[in-house]
């Protein structure tokens, strides 16, 4: 009798989906985000002083969204019966390869990891162009007009809270498209699917 009892747990710890858990981890870090959003701290102006702990505390919110969206892929390639790709650190390759995501989320992600190096490593000073040679960097929030802003390069970058909205909202929705994705069958091909 206890042997059946504990097949049964090992089948319905086993059924539940992996994606569920990654999902409602993303969920909370963006709810989480979305309440530092509404504290006044964020929308001040940014003194010299405390530019370094702001600008690591905001580079680390978006390198956590960005692990958790990591996490999420992998499990949801593991549903899928396709390899995780742990190895992969981009995350806009990472959710091209698995088939979701568009061409404007890939642009967001990448100059979200350009924010996010930048927070961290040079307390929110532009140092990395978008190509080699160039004079801005683009980030992954939008200004005036819907556009990607653009930094100069030596320029400082802050972020406020509608910004940390729209990273939040991003994050949630490529979630969901995650979720969403129909498990595709497996190919009889390749690596390269040749």
């Amino acid at each position: 009798m206890a042997l059946n009892a504990a097949a049964a747990a090992t089948r319905a710890r086993d059924a539940v989906d992996p994606r569920d858990d990654a999902f409602a981890s993303l969920a909370r870090g963006t709810a989480f985000l979305r309440a530092q959003a509404a504290q006044p701290w964020l929308d001040q102006p940014w003194a010299e002083r405390d530019r370094p702990l702001r600008a690591r505390v905001i580079g680390n919110w978006i390198g956590e969204l960005d692990r958790l969206l990591h996490v999420l892929l992998d499990s949801a390639a593991l549903h899928a019966g396709r390899p995780a790709t742990a190895w992969q650190r981009n995350t806009a390759t990472k959710l091209q390869a698995f088939g979701t995501g568009s061409a404007g989320s890939a642009a967001r992600l990448d100059g979200l990891a350009r924010a996010r190096a930048t927070f961290r490593y040079t307390h929110g000073a532009a140092r990395r162009a978008d190509v080699r040679g160039g004079s801005h960097m683009t980030v992954g929030w939008t200004g005036p007009g819907g556009t990607l802003r653009r930094f100069r390069i030596g320029e400082r970058i802050e972020m406020g809270s509608a910004a940390l909205i729209e990273i939040c909202d991003l994050y949630d929705e490529l979630a969901a498209q995650v979720v969403r994705a129909p498990v595709a069958g497996t190919k009889e091909h390749g690596h390269q699917g040749i």
